[in-house]
Parts: C-alpha cells; sequence; structure tokens
C-alpha cells in the first residue's frame, strides 16, 4: 500500500502534477532528503527502479516508475 507522499512523489516522476498524460520519468533524490526514503521503500515494492547517480544528477540517485508503479497508480503505460 503506498502512501499519499509516494504517491505524489510518483506522478512528480512521471509529470503528471503539471500534466493530464506522462512526459518524464525520472526523480532525483538522497540520502538525507525527505523523498529518499519514500523512493527506497517503493523500489523494495517493485514500484520504482534506481539508477546510480552522476555529474548531471549532482551525485544522487535517479528513480523511475515501473510498469508495477503505473498500474498502482492506475496510470496507463505512455512509453
Amino acid at each position: 500500500m503506498m502512501t499519499e507522499a509516494q504517491r505524489e512523489i510518483m506522478r512528480h516522476t512521471l509529470g503528471l502534477n503539471r500534466r493530464d498524460s506522462e512526459y518524464r520519468n525520472h526523480f532525483v533524490t538522497g540520502p538525507g532528503s525527505a523523498d529518499y526514503p519514500h523512493c527506497e521503500a517503493m523500489v523494495a515494492a517493485g514500484l520504482m527502479e534506481k539508477r546510480t547517480g552522476n555529474v548531471l544528477s549532482g551525485g544522487d540517485d535517479i528513480y523511475s516508475v515501473t510498469d508495477a508503479g503505473r498500474a498502482a497508480l492506475k496510470v496507463p503505460n505512455a512509453h
């Protein structure tokens, strides 16, 4: 079960907080951020996947919503 904070993170990741349809799929956060434990929990649940950060992300990890995450949000796969 997703918390409301996790649902909002996933909506933001997909760009659904600004548009009615998905136009991106990335969220950058790292240890010390309030969002980080939520993203880690969603990775463990299979709702998001995690890539190691890089120079463009300031070293923070990069998260993306999986198809299972889209299904949990009831958002069709747009890619």
